[in-house]
């Protein structure tokens, strides 16, 4: 059963009395996890923690027999047994087919991916069995950021100027859970106030955080040593948190990633850069250009594998100030090596 992720609360009584399982798949890992935590929740009704248990293909293959073993066993103090398998494989298929035709389990299996496509034999299953349900989650487009704005605004009461709605969307990124987050924020600072227009953008992130934040992605990818120290050092002073800035660097690699196999395939470098969202802001446009025109796909992956490994460390309980710094160094080399080899 093909859904969109709009329809998961429209449907939450046919999913938690009629299907077997679900899966949640696509690019957007941001979006991934979150909908596959909004099932678990959804279909955990009896707010069991113990009901809810891991699996992966690594486990798959130390054990063969242990997804059965979990579909087959009972939850610890009641409740329907979840299981939350990530990142499974079409190797899984099989299995899969017989589970959802197994009459001796009650068992709910949630698969969540951020590799399997259109094309993956899982996702065909979900598709076309009425015992499933399949969500496919890739980055959002501009027209769908506004539409998730348009939609958690008006819930809560909120009306928003289509000035407004055009500045805000454009200093979000592709990553849904990201965007809903700095919708949440934007409401906790209007309070009681329910008209939204550019002032309110403006003071909430335009003058704060994401422009700054855009200052020093883009000076670490254009290789200013100099520039990216003085505007980390005020990011932090203004309270802005180390994981956040990775997380927003990390949209900006994989913006430029998209952009780079865009260019790869055919498409202009003008065309690849107007046609991949978030847009970008005048001010930094011919900086962007040149950061396209410098770096590549390898480069751009290595990038993200470093800011991927600094996020993870934040997290950790190291330093995350200097855990980050060291990473954003890294990073500045690299990009000042690059665009200086391009320009010999």
């Amino acid at each position: 059963m093909k859904l969109k992720t709009s329809q998961i609360k429209a449907k939450a009584s046919l999913i938690q009395k009629s299907l077997k399982g679900f899966l949640i798949y696509g690019s957007d890992a941001g979006a991934v996890r979150e909908t596959a935590q909004g099932l678990i929740d959804l279909v955990n009704v009896s707010k069991n923690p113990y009901a809810v248990v891991s699996l992966s293909m690594e486990k798959l293959k130390e054990t063969p027999t242990a997804f059965w073993d979990e579909a087959h066993s009972f939850s610890m103090f009641g409740g329907r047994r979840i299981i939350w398998f990530k990142n499974p494989t079409d190797a899984f298929s099989t299995d899969w087919e017989a589970f959802l035709k197994d009459q001796k389990t009650d068992a709910f299996v949630i698969m969540s991916s951020e590799t399997l496509n259109t094309k993956s034999k899982l996702v065909k299953i979900c598709n076309d069995d009425e015992k499933a349900g399949c969500v496919a989650c890739y980055p959002e487009t501009e027209q769908d950021t506004k539409q998730t704005i348009l939609n958690m605004l008006s819930q809560q009461g909120y009306r928003i100027t289509p000035e407004a709605l055009a500045l805000f969307a454009s200093y979000l990124g592709a990553d849904k859970a990201m965007t809903c987050s700095e919708i949440s924020k934007l409401m906790t600072y209007l309070g009681s106030q329910k008209q939204v227009d550019v002032s309110d953008i403006v003071a909430n992130i335009g003058n704060g955080a994401a422009v700054s934040v855009d200052d020093l992605m883009y000076a670490v990818l254009s290789g200013q040593h100099d520039r990216v120290q003085r505007v980390y050092d005020i990011l932090l002073q203004e309270g802005i948190q180390p994981v956040m800035i990775v997380r927003t660097f990390i949209n900006k690699v994989n913006q430029l990633m998209i952009v780079l196999s865009k260019i790869r395939t055919g498409e202009t470098i003008d065309s690849s850069i107007k046609n991949t969202y978030p847009f970008i802001p005048f001010q930094y446009a011919s900086l962007w250009r040149k950061i396209v025109m410098s770096w590549h796909e390898e480069a751009a992956l290595e990038a993200l594998e470093i800011l991927l490994k600094a996020e993870k460390d934040c997290k950790s309980g190291f330093t995350a100030e200097v855990i980050l710094n060291r990473a954003l160094t890294s990073l500045t080399a690299a990009g000042a090596k690059i665009l200086k080899s391009k320009s010999v």
